[in-house]
């Protein structure tokens, strides 16, 4: 796996990876659980909530990181392919049956 990108916040990280999940990108958050000693030991790049990609998916998750930093994602709705249930963008399951969406 390779760094994709370190993130301000262990918020944002958490958020910059669900787009990437939704996008059908394999993610993971690391550093998480340096937040919890902050002010114990020094704020670098290296100690930052940082999300991580295999490398086969680093450019495209960089574009998308992009495009989610700059607010131009934009989810549009789906349709549930278990219970056919509609569904609007930002909702990664289905609020009917509890059913995944699918990749884009």
């Amino acid at each position: 796996m390779i760094r994709a990108y370190v993130a301000n916040t262990l918020a944002q990280a958490h958020l910059i990876k669900g787009f990437l999940d939704a996008e059908g990108i394999f993610a993971v958050v690391r550093g998480e659980h340096l937040v919890g000693i902050s002010g114990e030991i020094p704020i670098t790049f290296d100690t930052l909530p940082s999300i991580w990609v295999g490398e086969e998916d680093r450019d495209t998750a960089r574009v998308l990181i992009d495009k989610a930093l700059r607010n131009e994602i934009v989810f549009e709705d789906w349709t549930c392919p278990e219970c056919g249930e509609a569904v609007e963008g930002q909702f990664t399951e289905c609020w009917q049956c509890g059913s995944a969406r699918s990749p884009v």
